[in-house]
């Protein structure tokens, strides 16, 4: 009887799929919607989030927030969720491996596909908030999760600011002189420990320029990341 309960699955939370003593790990992933998505960046996009659900690891929570054109009903995640795992580690001796497939498909693939399916119908908006978005996902997500596993936090942007805050249209700005403002101040955030993979969208190639991107790597200096990786979306 020990041994046979040694063996039996460990209860999940029913509402996120995480284990009962938490997530061990987190990935973030913040889709910047404010402006339309082309053809190739659409397929570059689905193609994204398959591969981020795929590699993420069993008992790892993944959370999705959308920056639209409701900035303000926009500051809690979308959806969720713990991959659950699939079953293909189980045992049919141990397991019920047909429930174990079907809560991850129906419980964990499918909610995710429709949320991620929904981000590429979004309307487009008129202003970028960026670093309003990257403080309240800070508190209402990677804050308020707190895990002794790694945390990633993937920004798809193209990372041009435009709000009262800063507007980046107008001219890039030198970090140095930005955090000197009562913005930066009221805006702050303190990444330390989190490994940052910006997936840059290429739409303003004239604003996003060498300043452009010193401007966003002083940023995330200052924020005291524990990585930060650049790379471009393909469209």
């Amino acid at each position: 009887m020990i041994w046979w309960q040694g063996l039996r699955p460990k209860p999940l939370n029913a509402v996120t799929l995480c284990p009962a003593e938490g997530p061990l790990g987190h990935q973030v992933l913040l889709v910047d919607r404010t402006d339309a998505f082309n053809l190739a960046q659409k397929a570059a996009f689905d193609n994204l989030v398959k591969e981020l659900v795929e590699k993420l690891p069993v008992g790892y929570l993944f959370s999705v927030f959308v920056l639209g054109s409701d900035f303000k009903s926009e500051t809690k995640p979308l959806i969720e969720l713990c991959n659950p795992g699939d079953g293909s580690d189980k045992s049919e001796l141990t397991q019920n491996i047909k429930i174990i497939k079907n809560r991850y498909t129906n419980g964990f693939i499918q909610p995710l596909q429709k949320v991620t399916t929904d981000l590429l119908n979004a309307d487009a908006a008129k202003e970028s908030p960026i670093l309003e978005m990257i403080q309240l996902v800070y508190l209402n997500s990677i804050q308020a999760h707190k895990t002794d596993g790694p945390v990633t936090f993937f920004i798809l942007s193209d990372l041009m600011q435009f709000s009262p805050a800063l507007d980046m249209y107008k001219s890039t700005p030198n970090f140095q002189q930005y955090e000197t403002t009562y913005a930066s101040k009221k805006l702050w955030v303190e990444l330390e420990g989190v490994n940052v993979n910006v997936i840059l969208l290429n739409n303003n190639i004239k604003n996003q320029n060498p300043a452009f991107l010193n401007f966003w790597n002083d940023y995330f200096k200052r924020a005291h990341v524990k990585s930060l990786n650049v790379m471009s979306l393909p469209g």
